[in-house]
């Protein structure tokens, strides 16, 4: 068992990308306080939406806690945070092109706009991270060795992401402003 631990000590690292402890020390707290905060306050009213929050939210508090202690021991609580991220983002998307809101007639259109927008900025890099340790796709790593085909797919559609984002929000924002 030894050799094991010490090869996995020696070896790559799992994520190649790290939180900082500041940042894990700000959010942390804020994530149990949240979690708390929304206990407390439907604590006579639950429903199964109330119960999925509470529940996502005790997710993330615990996972932020295991990162804290240490993330190269616990790799796997940022992967899980990062899931939850992507998860999160495409679930709006979702829920605002397919289910609209009651009594609001008409498309959602900005809100699916802005989920859309969230879902390329903080979605699709959380993603990557939740599969390969690294914001950037497995290419990015440093020892990410021959790529495939996806791979390199994969690298070049991240900065496109970023660039088609912008020319989303120019367009949106011509669009407010022309009548």
């Amino acid at each position: 068992m030894r050799a094991v631990e010490h090869i996995r000590r020696g070896g790559r690292r799992r994520n190649a990308q790290q939180l900082s402890r500041s940042l894990l020390w700000l959010l942390t707290p804020a994530m149990l306080l949240a979690t708390a905060g929304f206990g407390v306050q439907f604590w006579d009213h639950w429903n199964s939406a109330r119960i999925l929050l509470c529940a996502a939210l005790s997710l993330c508090a615990l996972m932020l806690a295991f990162s804290l202690w240490s993330q190269e021991r616990f790799w796997w609580a940022p992967r899980t945070l990062a899931g939850l991220v992507a998860l999160a983002y495409l679930a709006a998307v979702i829920r605002l092109s397919f289910l609209p809101g009651p009594g609001t007639p008409g498309p959602h259109l900005p809100l699916l706009f802005l989920a859309s927008v969230g879902f390329m900025v903080c979605g699709v890099p959380a993603l990557c991270f939740m599969l390969w340790g690294h914001t950037q796709g497995r290419l990015a790593r440093d020892d990410a060795g021959e790529g495939t085909r996806m791979d390199r797919w994969t690298a070049r559609l991240i900065p496109l992401l970023g660039h088609a984002t912008w020319l989303a929000v120019g367009v949106y924002l011509l669009s407010l402003l022309i009548p």
